[in-house]
C-alpha cells in the first residue's frame, strides 16, 4: 500500500500538479512580504515629526556671520564739482607765452631811394660792383636824428671804413636792427636799453654809398638772416 502511494506522489511531482503548487508558494511569499512592508510603513508614518523651535525674536546674532554671503554695497559717489578756476585780477598780466610786439617804425622819415634786394644782385653806383643790398636806404639830410625802430638793447657799436658809424640793436624775439651811416658821436652806449623811437644818433657822410643822396642805411636780420626792413616795420 505504501509503495503505491509513493509511486503516486512521485508521479504527481512529475506532472502539472507540481507546477501549480510551486506557483501558489510564490504567490503566498509575495503576499506575506507586502503585508510586512505595509505594516512597517504605517508605523513610520504614525510617528510624530520633530521640528526644531527657533526663538521668538529670531535673534541669530550669536551665530557668526558669513561675510562672503553678504552683498557688497557700492558707496554712492559724491557729486563731482568742477575744479575752481582762479581768474587773475584785471591788473595782473597773464603769461600766455606770446610776446606782444612793441611799436615799430622806420628810423627816420624819408623816401626809400634803394630798396631791399631780397638776395638779388644789384649794381652799386658807388663801388661799381654787383652785390646784394641787404637793407634799405632812406633819404635824409646830414645830421638828421635816427631813432630806434623798436624797443631793444644796444649790443654793438663800431666804426667801419666804408659804412661810418654803426650801431646794432637787439630788438628781441630773434630780430636785430643794423643802423649804418651814423656820426661817431652817438647818443647811446652798448648794453643800453632803448624804447621804440628813442634817439640813437645822427647821420653823417660815409664812403660806401657816397654817390647817393644823404641817407641812412637800415637793415634787419631775423634768426641771423636778412629780411625786408619794411616787412619788419609792418609787423
Amino acid at each position: 500500500m505504501k509503495k503505491i502511494k509513493f509511486a503516486g506522489l512521485k508521479s504527481f511531482m512529475k506532472g502539472r500538479g507540481f507546477i501549480g503548487a510551486l506557483c501558489l508558494s510564490v504567490v503566498a511569499v509575495g503576499i506575506a512580504t507586502y503585508i510586512a512592508y505595509d505594516n512597517t510603513l504605517r508605523e513610520i508614518t504614525a510617528q510624530p515629526s520633530f521640528t526644531p523651535e527657533l526663538p521668538a525674536n529670531n535673534n541669530v546674532s550669536d551665530v557668526p556671520k558669513d561675510e562672503s554671503s553678504e552683498p557688497e554695497t557700492t558707496p554712492t559717489p559724491e557729486t563731482s564739482q568742477p575744479p575752481e578756476t582762479s581768474v587773475p585780477p584785471k591788473d595782473e598780466q597773464t603769461n600766455n607765452f606770446v610776446t606782444a610786439p612793441s611799436e615799430r617804425m622806420l628810423p627816420v622819415d624819408g623816401e626809400i631811394i634803394t630798396p631791399y634786394s631780397g638776395g638779388e644782385l644789384v649794381k652799386s653806383e658807388t663801388l661799381g660792383v654787383w652785390k646784394t643790398h641787404d637793407g634799405i636806404d632812406i633819404a635824409c639830410d646830414e645830421g638828421s636824428e635816427i631813432k630806434s625802430a623798436a624797443a631793444g638793447k644796444v649790443v654793438s657799436i663800431y666804426n667801419d671804413p666804408l659804412w661810418g658809424g654803426c650801431v646794432v640793436i637787439d630788438h628781441y624775439d630773434g630780430y636785430q636792427g643794423f643802423y649804418y651811416g651814423l656820426d661817431t658821436a652817438l647818443e647811446v652806449n652798448e648794453q643800453q636799453e632803448l624804447a621804440a623811437g628813442e634817439i640813437i644818433g645822427r647821420t653823417a657822410a660815409f664812403d660806401c654809398e657816397s654817390k647817393l643822396p644823404p641817407h641812412i642805411h637800415f637793415g634787419v636780420k631775423f634768426s641771423d638772416k636778412w629780411i625786408s626792413p619794411e616787412e619788419f616795420v609792418k609787423g
